[in-house]
């Protein structure tokens, strides 16, 4: 393969893998595949990258189809060996999804969803991803691929027969993504990784469950919550339906609130009633834009008041308000729930749930310059392993980037030394 002095180290790097793809021309076209995802190429689909790396087309779709090897496996490796580098016990699990727009209806998982890459309802597969940020780097830690409803019925003739033309195995089945995601979480924590803080925009964090998973699992959690979502103030307080009352109609199945508790506010009331006065600054520096970006922000201790007509109460949260001035001038809010410490700066939260930065620069990178979204077969087994891949891409050009901040660190350090040894010399 012509090009593998350009990526210096990429066979000591594949070769950690070499127990989990037994063959060795299937080696060799795992590390073709993966040479080709980084190379320069508007289109990173098995046909134009073969052409580049010299290797057959076919064997590279067989590499992901047909070959046997170990894909979980091999993604375990590629954990651990990322760990070594940015194992950090302030590390951050970020969780989100990410849409492959698709215009037939043939590949596995498609149907019509929400695809946030097009901002729209349309034909699509989703991704749910957790990504680990340690020790200043991020990187994808597990994506599965989203199972819709319409593909798990079995009653359905058509949805069996797609399952069977992608190759679904009987055992996987629809999960909704927050779900999913506490399953990948579940992993990391199996795994061991250490980390301090669970983050996940308002899609996850609107959903009572999902926070529920994360405090049955003891997690710290910055989530984002929608705009018309309703807290307490204080304590709601519920009596329990009197099952000797004689009252027309149907009887109370729920705990009311009592007559003296202050119903519940939208959080979006909230954040109108802030005094200027109120709101504390911070300024986070966006690498790729090389400008600040400033934001104001409050907090507040509240109450959930999902599910109250039912008598459910939720315990004391964090209520965060950011505010962010727009370029037409006007202001633009957000808010945020947070089960961090009583005694946690606001800006500190703040400053945590803006780690969701790196899942925007990683996907980018992963589908702009890496193919992720790349991918032209149907079945559920080439996807995995195709991600699993372009994931393995992404890990070196991580670790290259490792090694060279600490090739800049050491150098600086040797720069010091040298001036304090002159300066003792004079």
């Amino acid at each position: 393969m012509e090009n593998e002095t350009v990526f210096f180290g990429i066979e000591d790097y594949m070769a950690l893998y070499a127990p989990y793809i037994k063959r060795a021309e299937a080696r060799e076209l795992a590390q073709c595949y993966v040479v080709g995802l980084m190379m320069d190429g508007v289109r990173k689909s098995v046909e134009p990258m073969s052409e580049k790396v010299h290797a057959s087309e076919r064997g590279m779709q067989r590499l992901l189809t047909e070959v046997k090897w170990d894909r979980d496996g091999a993604f375990g490796e590629y954990r651990r060996r990322m760990l070594a580098e940015t194992t950090d016990p302030q590390g951050i699990f970020l969780i989100d999804d990410t849409g492959f727009p698709k215009k037939g209806h043939h590949s596995v998982c498609v149907a019509r969803q929400y695809c946030g890459a097009l901002g729209k309802i349309d034909n699509c597969q989703i991704g749910v991803s957790l990504t680990y940020v340690g020790q200043e780097f991020a990187w994808p830690y597990a994506m599965e691929l989203f199972v819709p409803q319409s593909w798990d019925n079995p009653d359905d003739p058509e949805c069996v027969d797609m399952r069977k033309k992608t190759y679904m195995p009987a055992d996987i089945h629809h999960r909704a993504k927050w779900q999913m995601a506490l399953d990948l979480l579940d992993q990391a924590r199996s795994d061991g990784v250490p980390h301090r803080a669970v983050v996940a925009d308002s899609w996850y964090g609107n959903i009572t469950d999902f926070r529920q998973g994360l405090d049955d699992r003891q997690e710290r959690y910055i989530v984002g919550i929608y705009a018309d979502t309703q807290v307490f103030l204080e304590y709601p307080v519920f009596v329990q339906p009197d099952p000797q009352e004689k009252k027309r109609g149907r009887k109370r199945k729920y705990p009311n609130l009592i007559e003296t508790n202050p119903l519940p506010v939208k959080i979006s009331e909230l954040g109108k009633c802030v005094a200027e006065g109120e709101w504390e600054h911070l300024e986070i520096r966006r690498d790729c834009l090389d400008k600040p970006l400033v934001i104001e922000a409050v907090s507040r201790r509240v109450f959930p008041a999902q599910g109250y007509r039912k008598g459910t109460a939720h315990e004391e949260v964090w209520l965060i308000i950011e505010r962010r001035k727009k370029d037409d001038g006007e202001y633009e809010l957000r808010y945020f729930f947070s089960n961090m410490p009583q005694d946690m700066p606001t800006l500190e939260m703040v400053r945590l749930f803006h780690e969701r930065f790196w899942i925007e620069q990683g996907y980018q990178q992963l589908k702009e310059e890496l193919g992720l979204d790349h991918h032209e077969g149907r079945s559920w087994t080439g996807w995995r392993r195709h991600v699993l891949l372009v994931i393995l891409a992404f890990g070196y050009l991580t670790l290259q980037r490792i090694q060279e901040k600490k090739h800049e660190q050491q150098n600086l350090w040797y720069q010091r030394m040298g001036t304090v040894q002159s300066n003792l010399s004079q």
